[in-house]
């Protein structure tokens, strides 16, 4: 079976790629002249990395092209760069760097702002591009605290419940903190809670996420064959959702792209489907 990708207008796409690295040197620069630099601000930098990445897919199908670690690990850098800002402005200081646009800020610790907020749907745009560039462990720290913001009225949501299984089966972060690391059963059973407290009846959003907690369960046993069909099923859901923006970021589902590359680095397992979807480099690291 073969999912193609959607079609983004060729003039976005040649926008996107032309002169991006000084485009997004003059971005990074520009932002620190207006207002202090906030999670906004570095979630935005990360969707400008994530628009250049999507334009040379079209080109490069496999990303297989010099820079692109370099580029995917600055969008990484800069999506971590505002989990940081909701998890430490006021706690303790941390700086954000991207080599890519030449970009360094650092945050002292007596930062008076209040820590700003991260959505479920950021906090797991930023975690996977972490799988991707292999730092989710570096910034561990930071995605647990802001995980835990997510709970309590949230519980139930399917992005939020796979937030929760990712941090078990990723970082070992599961409901009994003092268990660590924790063993594959307790992983297991965290997983399965969450998929547990998923409520039925969520709009068509959600189906996707659903749908990729049942496939990190599937990773978490060792089920290839329920991963391939699961890991399917979500890419198909992310296809069909309506695309409101026209961006090339789109052309990358970034919770496909981490299970598929989780799969691939921990067992082995070959992309169980064919899509440019799923750009071979990211998925091989």
């Amino acid at each position: 079976m073969r999912i193609e990708r959607r079609r983004i207008d060729d003039a976005v796409l040649a926008a996107a790629r032309d002169g991006f690295t000084e485009r997004i040197q003059g971005e990074c620069h520009s932002m620190t002249k207006s207002t202090p630099m906030g999670s906004g601000e570095w979630w935005r930098i990360s969707g400008i990395f994530l628009d250049y990445l999507g334009a040379l897919s079209v080109v490069v199908p496999d990303l297989d092209a010099p820079e692109v670690k370099a580029v995917i690990d600055n969008a990484a850098e800069a999506a971590a760069g505002g989990v940081q800002c909701a998890a430490y402005f006021g706690n303790t200081s941390f700086n954000v760097s991207l080599d890519y646009a030449d970009f360094w800020i650092g945050y002292p610790v007596e930062d008076p702002r209040d820590p700003d907020p991260v959505g479920a749907n950021q906090w797991l745009d930023a975690f996977c591009l972490a799988i991707l560039s292999e730092k989710a462990e570096w910034h561990g720290e930071a995605f647990h605290f802001t995980r835990r913001a997510l709970d309590g009225g949230m519980a139930g949501q399917p992005n939020v419940e796979l937030v929760n299984g990712l941090v078990a089966y990723t970082l070992g972060y599961t409901e009994d903190d003092d268990d660590y690391p924790p063993s594959g059963e307790l992983v297991l059973a965290t997983i399965d809670a969450a998929l547990s407290r998923v409520r039925v009846g969520e709009s068509f959003l959600d189906l996707p996420h659903r749908t990729a907690l049942r496939a990190l369960r599937a990773l978490a046993v060792g089920d290839q064959d329920a991963f391939g069909t699961e890991l399917t099923e979500s890419l198909l859901q992310y296809h069909s959702m309506p695309d409101l923006f026209g961006e090339p970021r789109v052309l990358l589902p970034l919770v496909p792209l981490a299970l598929t590359a989780l799969a691939y680095r921990r067992e082995g397992w070959q992309p169980p489907v064919d899509t440019d979807y799923l750009p071979r480099t990211l998925i091989t690291g």
